[in-house]
């Protein structure tokens, strides 16, 4: 009789999570403050210009989406607020959430009791290409728009801005401005495009 074969790694089982009633934005941006100050303090990969700050977050289908930068990452955030995009998911495991631009594949993870579960979409494999706050925001603030559009309209956005030149702005629009994008706009990009190519071919095969 052949020995039954086990997976190389068994993922915890998913707790349910509490439902958030009030913006979890405060207790998100506490966690990685202490993140920051007890685990990060001091690596190499830091980037001294960033500082941690929860943005934007809102209710989207019940639940409640936004995003958060810190010297090591930028990210959306998913924290449940009792509506359909929040699924129960061990952490380290990812969740496909759906999102007017399509399906996004969001990472399980477990804070503290001042956060007990949210699920993350990295942004930016590396910070240091981010001048400083207003650059993390700005890039935050579009994605954040880009994900709640229908994929179309995301294309077509980003395509006009990259024509003109002009910053985004939480719309995922161009401004009536001529300055110049912000330092670090333009080697995230690539990243932008990606994340537009992936949602919009999630959303073809829903």
């Amino acid at each position: 009789m052949m020995p039954l074969r086990r997976p190389a790694r068994t993922p915890a089982p998913a707790r349910r999570a509490e439902a958030w009633v009030n913006s979890p934005a405060p207790a998100v941006e506490l966690w990685f403050q202490h993140l920051l100050a007890e685990r990060m303090r001091g690596l190499p990969f830091l980037n001294p210009a960033l500082s941690v700050q929860a943005l934007d977050f809102r209710r989207v289908d019940g639940d409640w989406l936004g995003g958060v930068t810190t010297p090591w990452s930028v990210q959306l955030m998913l924290v449940p607020g009792g509506g359909s995009l929040w699924v129960d998911t061990s952490p380290g495991e990812r969740s496909m959430v759906a999102l007017p631009v399509g399906r996004l594949a969001f990472i399980a993870d477990e804070g503290d009791h001042g956060l007990p579960a949210f699920q993350y979409l990295p942004l930016v494999n590396a910070t240091a290409a981010l001048a400083g706050d207003d650059a993390a925001c700005a890039f935050v603030r579009d994605a954040l728009a880009t994900a709640l559009q229908p994929p179309a309209v995301a294309v077509e956005a980003m395509l006009a801005a990259s024509c003109d030149g002009a910053p985004y702005t939480e719309h995922a629009g161009p401004t009536a401005s001529t300055a110049p994008p912000a330092a670090g706009a333009a080697a995230m990009d690539p990243g932008r495009r990606r994340f537009l190519r992936f949602g919009a071919g999630a959303a073809a095969h829903r």
